[in-house]
């Protein structure tokens, strides 16, 4: 029961890897468009397809599957599949509606079916996770689960805004900016927070994180939203009420960070050198995240990051791929979905983590040199194309050859 199980969830991880697939594909594709002329596509467009591909098929997808694995199995039936397939035609028509139409009826229409099932999954996972430490990872993964609904309430407001010919004006993109903040901040950010301390705790560290450190995450996130006001109310209250919240989340990330080395060096034989290496480059994205979200608590810097789109491009990125996808990858292979010994496994890593690194440092080093107005880098684009173009070929590896891999006979395996 359980091997089957854990496959099932396993091939419903591969899903998601395939729509991180396409979605990095997609990205290259807008990266060309900036060296090469792509016709009868629309920028924008596609960059809708995108976005939404990467975060509601990728990342969503991902931690979903990856909370179920260590949910309670009498909960996870026939029913849970089904939500998962519907979850997937959501996305694939997405993926479709958005290159044709942009926001119109079709992608509308699958949008918010994504956000219905969203609610129905959430409800499941609330009361499959009611076995996990109270204090540890139910707290988290709970708050997780509370910031992704809380962050559906910007998108149902935006048709509320245009009927009111709002469209384009400052509430409008505050509404965008809230379901963008709970999700990447909120329910992604302690979904991936969640997982790795269940995993820990069924590993000998109970509570890697205290209650402490939720509460200082959970007020940070509500305090930091502060900030995707600023770029249009530069009150000094509004800075001041961000500033405390990067404060409370740089000492929030301290004590993170903490926590999972002790856990490191406490279970060091449990776990393979490679999903060490994505936790580690993980934290290493989580504490650039926390260091870039504390600079812009200084209003000056917060202009200079508005007002220069490779910042927040490359800050999006960061915590996306550097941060919650390499944590995701960490715990495909601590539940042996990869092993670690294969060269094929280390080969994806190693050129999805290039690709992330060098795009990363590309799009803060351009927009650097603008800020400096020293001009273009000499063949920035084609560089920055070629640097993307690893990250898909990283994931073609680490699908291939996870597919070749049975899935261990333990519930929570060690490699």
């Amino acid at each position: 029961m359980q091997i089957t199980r854990s496959t099932n969830l396993k091939r419903w991880y591969f899903v998601a890897l395939g729509n991180l697939l396409i979605a990095a594909m997609l990205g290259c594709m807008l990266r060309a468009m900036f060296v090469v002329e792509v016709p009868f596509i629309r920028f924008k467009a596609l960059l809708h397809a995108h976005s939404h591909v990467a975060m509601l098929g990728w990342m969503f997808m991902a931690a979903v599957v990856l909370i179920l694995r260590y949910s309670d199995a009498s909960n996870t039936s026939g029913r849970v599949h089904r939500w998962l397939v519907a979850v997937q035609v959501a996305v694939v028509g997405m993926l479709m509606s958005f290159p044709l139409e942009g926001y119109g009826p079709f992608s509308i229409t699958f949008s918010s079916m994504h956000l219905l099932l969203g609610y129905v999954l959430a409800n499941h996972l609330w009361r499959a996770t009611s076995n996990w430490h109270a204090r540890g990872s139910r707290a988290l993964v709970r708050m997780a689960l509370i910031y992704m609904t809380i962050s559906s309430a910007g998108v149902w407001a935006v048709p509320v805004i245009n009927a009111n010919g709002l469209f384009g004006t400052e509430i409008y993109y505050w509404s965008i900016q809230f379901f963008l903040h709970f999700q990447f901040n909120g329910w992604l950010w302690f979904a991936a927070l969640a997982l790795w301390s269940r995993w820990a705790e069924l590993h000998g560290a109970p509570t890697p994180l205290d209650s402490t450190t939720v509460r200082l995450w959970g007020v940070s996130v509500l305090l930091t939203y502060a900030l995707a006001i600023a770029w249009s109310e530069r009150h000094p209250a509004i800075y001041l009420i961000n500033s405390i919240g990067v404060l409370l989340q740089l000492w929030a990330g301290w004590r993170t960070g903490n926590a999972i080395r002790h856990s490191q060096q406490r279970m060091n034989k449990d776990v393979p050198l490679w999903a060490w290496r994505c936790v580690t480059y993980a934290l290493i994205g989580m504490g650039l995240k926390v260091v870039i979200q504390t600079a812009v608590a200084i209003p000056q810097v917060a202009t200079l990051a508005f007002t220069i789109r490779n910042y927040v491009i490359g800050f999006i990125h960061l915590n996306m791929l550097g941060a919650l996808s390499l944590m995701f990858f960490a715990m495909a292979l601590l539940n042996g979905w990869w092993r670690s010994t294969r060269a094929g496994t280390r080969v994806g890593l190693t050129f999805f983590t290039a690709g992330v690194v060098l795009s990363e440092a590309l799009l803060f080093g351009q927009g650097s040199a603008w800020w400096l107005r020293w001009g273009t880098m000499p063949g920035y684009y084609g560089t920055l194309l070629g640097a993307s173009i690893l990250i898909p070929i990283g994931v073609v590896f680490l699908i291939l050859n996870g597919r070749k891999e049975p899935t261990a006979a333990h519930s929570e395996p060690v490699i």
